[in-house]
């Protein structure tokens, strides 16, 4: 295959990129879980982009940052650095919306204590960009580029980052918008099984409603169930699944 950095005509080049472009929207609409979908962007930066140490992606959700996915030992690493420290150019990048360059770590003044921490793990530069916005969602990412020289992320690889960049975002924000809606089909569909098992029980048993779902309550813990299968096994017998004497939940 034709390295996206290194094409024999410029052509190729554009070839190459595509094809980067197109495994990295394939991987992430076959994602699964979260994690997989960053996984994608990783991977797709580390082949169009020359140079790398590595990359992360950081997810934020309310105070807590976490690395959910990355390649190399050096960006996790780093990585940790500003989780630590509370501050630093991934963090910032996902709090404001705005792209952030480092393009020399010896001369950055910002996030001094960071970017000291930085040069010792041999990072030059670094390029930290949103990925999803939190918008409605319940969290927000970044992707973090790590290089070992300085000025990395000048001119064609800025613009090689910028493209995984714009892909990946729209990618993984469909994937989490995708998600989002299926959780809360499933919550739906839970509350809903759960509500008609109460009137069930109501009927059945001529109770209150706060006794009937304090009933099934009940069950779901001393049998170790989810109340949304208790629930569901009331809708198909139409009996409340008594656990065994002596059967209690585990901790």
């Amino acid at each position: 295959m034709t390295s996206v950095s290194d094409p024999a005509t410029p052509r190729e080049a554009v070839v190459a990129l595509a094809s980067v472009a197109h495994r990295l929207r394939t991987a992430v609409d076959g994602a699964r879980q979260t994690p997989d979908a960053c996984d994608a962007v990783v991977r797709a930066a580390l082949e169009a982009v020359p140079g790398l140490l590595g990359a992360t992606v950081t997810v934020s959700r309310g105070p807590r940052s976490t690395t959910v996915a990355g390649a190399g030992a050096v960006p996790r690493r780093a990585d940790e650095i500003q989780y630590a420290a509370g501050t630093g150019p991934c963090l910032e990048a996902i709090a404001t919306g705005r792209q952030l360059h480092v393009a020399d770590v010896s001369a950055e003044e910002r996030w001094p204590g960071v970017v000291q921490r930085f040069a010792t793990l041999g990072i030059g530069s670094v390029l930290s960009s949103p990925l999803v916005p939190e918008e409605d969602l319940e969290w927000a990412a970044g992707l973090n580029l790590y290089a070992g020289a300085p000025g990395a992320f000048d001119g064609e690889r800025r613009a090689l980052a910028d493209v995984v960049l714009a892909v990946g975002s729209a990618s993984v924000s469909a994937f989490a918008h995708r998600q989002r809606a299926v959780n809360l089909e499933e919550a739906v569909a839970s509350n809903r099984d759960i509500g008609a098992a109460v009137g069930v029980l109501m009927a059945l048993r001529k109770t209150t409603r706060e006794q009937a779902l304090a009933d099934l309550r009940r069950v779901s813990q001393h049998a170790n169930r989810k109340l949304r299968d208790v629930a569901a096994e009331v809708l198909q017998t139409g009996q409340l699944p008594e656990p065994a004497p002596g059967r209690a939940a585990r901790s």
